[in-house]
């Protein structure tokens, strides 16, 4: 069985608008729907489960079950940090559950193909994510003075949906909670723990929407059907 874990329970601080960033509205839709709306069309994901902030989870999880009535899906409060909330989210997965894939909310531009990939790749490594190599020349640098320019080469951007085997993430989870250590994504958190975390190329175009900037890109991508391949 596989579960999509969508984290869509943060606030977004740097969009600077009064609606949470993932619930603001493009093509007459709010933004988290377009990126539910890739896992609900991949045949191999069997649930959904959903972090909400705590004063939107009544509202929207009412609005999602009518967009979304055919396919199972669960909804949670999103935690202080988001990897409280993915915690949060993989204490109710089902003892059925063998993979679990999480993915940022604000993030609708993941493919098919990228998503089948791994899915395919994590039977046989247990944690892979998504990343693109860097295009950019990558500097070290301290406050405004420039340390030194590191190769390129040996660094990516990475993306999600990261992919686990299920009892490996939820069993490090469990380890980081009780030591009450955070990381930035996942895929951190297992190899901070010393495990083996694998890598497949995926198209940049899977960005996560931040600021203004990133928003207003995505509106003229889904208002032109650019990445939207449901």
């Amino acid at each position: 069985m596989n579960v999509a874990i969508i984290t869509a329970g943060g606030y977004g601080k740097r969009m600077n608008s009064a609606t949470k960033k993932q619930f603001i509205e493009i093509a007459g839709r709010p933004l988290l729907f377009w990126t539910i709306d890739k896992f609900i069309a991949h045949s191999q994901i069997d649930e959904i489960i959903l972090t909400l902030p705590q004063d939107e989870l009544s509202y929207f999880s009412r609005e999602i079950k009518t967009e979304f009535p055919k396919k199972k899906i669960q909804f949670i409060a999103g935690g202080k940090e988001r990897q409280d909330s993915v915690f949060n989210a993989l204490q109710i997965c089902s003892v059925e559950t063998k993979f679990v894939l999480i993915h940022d909310g604000v993030r609708p531009f993941i493919s098919q193909n990228c998503i089948t990939k791994l899915l395919q790749i994590v039977k046989e490594k247990k944690a892979v994510i998504p990343a693109f190599p860097s295009k950019n020349t990558i500097k070290k640098i301290s406050g405004e003075k420039i340390i030194e320019t590191v190769p390129r080469k040996e660094f990516i951007n990475v993306m999600t949906p990261q992919v686990f085997d299920f009892q490996l993430i939820q069993n490090y989870s469990e380890k980081a909670q009780e030591q009450k250590i955070h990381f930035t994504d996942d895929a951190s958190l297992l190899e901070h723990f010393g495990e083996k975390v694998f890598w497949i190329p995926c198209p940049a175009i899977n960005f996560k929407i931040t600021d203004s900037h990133d928003l207003a890109l995505a509106k003229s991508m889904i208002e032109n059907n650019m990445g939207v391949d449901k």
